[in-house]
């Protein structure tokens, strides 16, 4: 009995890392994107507007 609970033990620690490494993998997924809109925005298409 012992040895089945350490396995669900280990189980759920997997199942938690591995929700955690998506959940931050997304989360940097979405600020490298804002980033590199604010990079691309408005601005640059302002300045390329007024240049002719």
């Amino acid at each position: 009995m012992a040895e089945s609970m350490v396995s669900v033990v280990v189980g759920l620690l997997v199942l938690a890392l591995v929700a955690i490494m998506l959940t931050s993998r997304y989360r940097h997924d979405i600020h490298r994107e804002r980033m590199l809109s604010r990079m691309e925005g408005h601005r640059w298409w302002e300045r390329e507007r007024h240049r002719h």
